[in-house]
């Protein structure tokens, strides 16, 4: 995997490895412009960061980020939250439980 994923992760192997299972979904679904940026960076050959800001990928990831809005913005309140648990839910079973939580 490219350096600049772990850039952008910072000290969290938590952030690391859900980003890497998201290029890895990517790099096997059938957006072709996407899972070729993905296999880019999960191969070691593509900067994320300039992925996401070069004319090649960053139209493709604005649309894909405008159809989540736009999805978005149609949910009312109570189905917001409800997607926001189970999201969250999803995430723990994917980072092997919650994030540890910081004490004063």
């Amino acid at each position: 995997m490219h350096d600049s994923v772990y850039d952008l992760a910072g000290d969290d192997p938590r952030m690391a490895k859900l980003l890497r299972a998201s290029l890895t979904k990517l790099a096997d679904g059938p957006d072709g412009p996407l899972r070729e940026m993905a296999q880019g960076v999960l191969a070691g050959d593509v900067d994320l960061r300039q992925a996401a800001m070069s004319d090649a990928y960053g139209d493709e990831l604005g649309a894909a980020f405008g159809q989540f809005w736009t999805r978005w913005e149609q949910l009312d309140d109570e189905e917001r939250a409800q997607l926001v648990v189970r999201t969250e839910h999803q995430l723990d079973d994917l980072l092997d439980g919650p994030a540890p939580t910081a004490h004063p």
